[in-house]
């Protein structure tokens, strides 16, 4: 498995005072906004506008903080460690009562980037019946599982589920399970052990988004780098799509890596500023995120992970789009 490095670095602010003039009190610099992240596609816009200068021409001071899995990073959001993450919506849905959050707007979407991986003697969904599951109950990961058993005619009662998080697939798999939901680089080592990918995210397009989402402390009360950091994403976002080829070795530059370390394959699908907006406007399908939210209200409800039912119309704040 490869380890990823945590390495922060901020961007600094210097007050220069003129030699000779009395200086006028002056306000203590606003500390960085800490953001987490995991080397996944969706974050990448994160270390192209590092080190391609854009959070310091919008005037945000950034802290970035790598994690080596999507886990983690989203278990020091909660902790209050961080200001800011990107996470699947329905993770950011569970852990609101740990810490009121804002998603300020949506990333990504996983469209092949989570896979279900099988034994080889497995050869389609079909063939599941009577076999164990590995996946993080409570979770997007199980809204996932359930959604490929009922197109293929399979009832939750025809499968044994494991609670398993994605990233511990390729030790449990093939011993204490037959079958696990994943994402690289894990899918791949479940598959050096006897397995093949069955299912894909390509196969439920946009019930997987990930949006980026901040403690609403933040938000509150500072709302303009919010704002410049939003901005300063999507010029990352544009900046990526232009120069595709360049960006394993920025994001190597960033994290330590090497470029041949930066996952680039599809299945995960970035979103532009107006396919951002698009996501974040009420509608009728996968295609919103108020839709795709309602439904992983339900599922958690349903399965007991939330206490109380959310108010999507408090959690996704869409203005800093505009």
């Amino acid at each position: 498995m490869k380890t990823y490095r945590m390495i922060p670095w901020v961007v600094a602010l210097i007050v220069l005072t003129a030699c000779g003039q009395s200086a006028a009190p002056t306000a203590a610099p606003k500390p960085p906004l800490t953001v987490s992240w995991t080397i996944w596609p969706g974050y990448y816009p994160l270390a192209i506008a590092q080190q391609q200068g854009f959070f310091a021409k919008q005037g945000v001071n950034v802290k970035l903080v790598v994690y080596d899995e999507y886990s983690t990073a989203i278990r020091e959001y909660s902790a209050g460690k961080v200001d800011g993450s990107e996470m699947v919506l329905g993770d950011l849905l569970l852990m609101l009562d740990k810490r009121p959050s804002k998603a300020v707007m949506v990333t990504d979407s996983s469209e092949g980037g989570d896979q279900v991986v099988a034994l080889n003697s497995i050869k389609r969904v079909a063939d599941l019946k009577g076999k164990r599951i590995g996946v993080h109950f409570g979770t997007y990961g199980e809204l996932f599982v359930r959604k490929m058993l009922a197109a293929n005619g399979l009832a939750l009662s025809d499968v044994t589920l494991v609670n398993i998080n994605p990233e511990n697939i390729p030790d449990a798999f093939p011993d204490k399970i037959d079958v696990g939901h994943s994402f690289e680089p894990f899918t791949s080592q479940a598959v050096a052990k006897g397995g093949h990918v069955i299912f894909t995210s390509a196969e439920t397009p946009g019930l997987i988004p990930n949006v980026f989402a901040f403690n609403s402390q933040v938000v509150q009360e500072r709302p303009e780098d919010v704002r410049a950091f939003v901005t300063a994403w999507f010029q990352a976002v544009d900046w990526m799509n232009a120069h595709s080829d360049l960006v394993p070795a920025v994001v190597a530059e960033a994290t330590g890596l090497k470029p041949d370390d930066i996952w680039m394959e599809g299945g995960d699908r970035v979103l532009t500023l107006s396919e951002t907006r698009e996501a974040m406007s009420r509608g009728t399908d996968y295609r919103s995120v108020y839709y795709t939210g309602a439904e992983y209200v339900n599922f958690l409800t349903i399965t007991g992970s939330l206490s109380r039912v959310p108010d999507l119309e408090k959690v996704i704040d869409p203005t800093y789009l505009k």
